[in-house]
């Protein structure tokens, strides 16, 4: 089925910096309402490493984890700590996190350029768990509590009770891309050239399925992020076409998002589920939400004048935090922190539009008897707000 892409007009939201909405549907048209999302920013000056993030968790204990350019970033909710990469001792020159998990035994793996780490909690320091790998971009755990890795463009995978690595060599199984576990409890594996991989273990081989088969020819071919989205249904992020979404049962997929409002393809680093019907969609043109009931999406983009918007729109990792929170890593703009009780209020600030409030010193706020708000400022005049408008 073609995607029916449905462009809206710029709206003025409030003060907000939700710069527009698009509006996708499959079949009908339907106009998606308003919301207000404002975003708490971390970055080098608050304690942050570097402001490149690539990849995100959080562990049982509620710490968060923040892997960037230069070493893996712990955030206890006020303060940054850093820990380096080390080999034998000696702190390695580059300490580019490519991929960080959690475990079910709260054991914090890190996937570096230079190998795979895990996190002591007591000596509080990194250890190199494999010396022969590098470049670890991926990682996942399956049903029987294997390790699952990609390194470089090799699938591999580490059984604790017989500490040994199988290694999917490119040139007889494929050029893997990103991985997860299905909620059937299956290891899928996506590859650079447009392909979904199910493991069968019975046999050591995979079932292949091909997600750009009747789609537009595209610029480039690779899945990068693939999600469990619940039973039967796996969500895949492309560089060139967005997202799709795959029914295993049918063996089919679907062209869910493929274009930006300005019609540039959607490149789709990371997908995480916020709720039962809402999917975060982390982008090259910043953060996606998409509405699973609605089949419509919300598109969240930096706002030069605005100072709760994204900082930048290369979004690359999403994790909810057990409060309910987003964090949201950027390539240039650090981290931004989003929470439902951050928006309780709606914010005013002065943005250069006609129409916004002038100063950001608000000292004096009285109503008068026709419903005006009369707002002194210390450092730009008096303001009326019309509260109906």
């Amino acid at each position: 089925m073609n995607v029916l892409l449905m462009f809206l007009k710029k709206y003025k939201l409030g003060f907000t910096f939700l710069t527009g909405l698009m509006l996708l549907m499959l079949c009908s048209a339907t106009v998606v309402k308003s919301q207000s999302f404002f975003f708490r920013n971390y970055q080098v000056e608050t304690g942050l490493s570097n402001n490149t993030v690539f990849c995100s968790a959080q562990d049982s204990t509620g710490f968060l984890w923040f892997g960037t350019k230069d070493g893996v970033n712990r955030f206890d909710g006020y303060h940054f700590k850093v820990y380096n990469m080390h080999d034998k001792g000696k702190p390695l020159e580059t300490n580019l996190i490519g991929a960080l998990m959690v475990d079910k035994n709260n054991r914090l793996w890190v996937g570096c350029q230079k190998g795979l780490y895990f996190f002591d909690r007591q000596r509080e320091r990194m250890v190199r768990f494999v010396d022969s790998l590098t470049e670890i971009n991926a990682l996942q755990m399956d049903a029987k509590g294997r390790l699952w890795f990609i390194s470089r463009v090799s699938l591999c995978c580490y059984d604790f009770k017989t500490k040994k690595i199988k290694i999917f060599q490119p040139a007889q199984f494929f050029n893997a891309s990103s991985l997860c576990l299905s909620d059937e409890g299956d290891i899928w594996v996506s590859t650079s050239n447009g392909l979904l991989e199910k493991y069968n273990e019975a046999n050591n081989s995979f079932n292949v399925f091909n997600l750009f088969a009747h789609s537009p020819k595209p610029a480039s071919y690779a899945i990068v992020k693939i999600y469990s989205v619940e039973k039967g249904i796996l969500f895949a992020g492309t560089t060139s076409q967005g997202l799709k979404q795959f029914d295993i049962a049918k063996a089919k997929y679907t062209d869910v998002l493929t274009l930006n409002p300005d019609n540039t393809t959607i490149y789709v680093h990371d997908i995480k589920k916020y709720s039962d019907n809402e999917f975060w969609l982390a982008t090259e043109s910043g953060i996606f939400i998409y509405n699973t009931s609605t089949s419509t999406f919300i598109q969240l983009k930096k706002k030069l004048s605005d100072p709760y918007s994204l900082s930048d729109n290369a979004v690359y990792t999403l994790c909810k935090d057990k409060e309910g929170g987003m964090w949201a890593g950027t390539y240039f703009g650090g981290i931004n922190y989003y929470s439902k009780q951050f928006a309780v209020f709606q914010k005013y600030f002065p943005d250069n539009s006609p129409n916004s409030i002038s100063g950001s010193v608000v000292r004096e706020i009285c109503k008068d008897s026709i419903g005006n708000l009369w707002l002194g400022t210390e450092d730009a005049g008096l303001n009326k707000m019309h509260l109906a408008t």
